[in-house]
């Protein structure tokens, strides 16, 4: 007769099987960098709504101009929200990137075969450059953002208690330079979402089947 599994012996077991392997790690960055390029995209239609309502107010106002001013302020609302997503899920990604070449460099460290090792290197170090290219760009892009996402509010601190045809021309200039500023802003972040979604697709644990049909998405 066979014995019973004890339950110690039962929840190593559990634990064992359960453990994320560093694999999972990494394909859990992917869904972050993923996610994050979705929140990038959804910034991107934020600032052009917030901009775009900011034109009409100043440019073609209305006999009541606190519904005009509503709507870019809420549409500036919502962009400042999705800001600081995507701030909060590339800290997560960096944070969690030591973790995972920590735990790779453990592991290639404990590889006997001196081919399969060195392959192994190759490989840490590629992804590796994928993770610093994120940081820096991600890092540059931010850096470019925040004077702009400042104006903005700005703008919205002086209409605030200056809601009249007087408040709005003399902001006017300011207007047309955050106007002016935001295309190249625009394009980066646009670059910065595609930097996101490349790394994540990298990531990913999918066979070519599903990496295809993903692609025909």
């Amino acid at each position: 007769m066979r014995r019973p599994v004890t339950l110690a012996l039962t929840l190593a077991l559990l634990s064992a099987c359960s453990s994320p392997t560093t694999a999972d790690k990494g394909a859990a960055a992917g869904k972050n960098a993923t996610q994050a390029a979705t929140y990038v995209e959804q910034g991107i239609g934020e600032l052009d709504a917030t901009l775009a309502a900011l034109k009409e107010l100043v440019l073609h106002p209305a006999a009541d101009l606190a519904p005009q001013y509503k709507t870019f302020a809420k549409n500036l609302s919502n962009l400042e929200s999705t800001a600081k997503e995507v701030s909060a899920i590339a800290a997560k990604i960096d944070e969690n990137s030591k973790v995972y070449f920590a735990k790779w460099d453990e592991q290639i460290a404990a590889i006997q075969n001196e081919d399969i090792r060195e392959r192994g290197v190759e490989r840490r170090e590629a992804v590796a450059a994928g993770f610093s290219k994120l940081q820096e760009e991600y890092v540059e892009v931010r850096d470019e953002f925040k004077p702009l996402l400042d104006n903005l509010r700005d703008v919205r601190t002086v209409l605030s208690t200056d809601l009249t045809m007087d408040g709005l021309k003399s902001i006017k200039g300011t207007v047309e330079d955050i106007a002016d500023d935001s295309g190249d802003v625009r394009e980066s972040l646009q670059s910065l979402g595609e930097t996101f979604k490349k790394l994540g697709v990298r990531l990913e644990q999918k066979g070519p089947a599903l990496e295809k049909a993903a692609g025909a998405k």
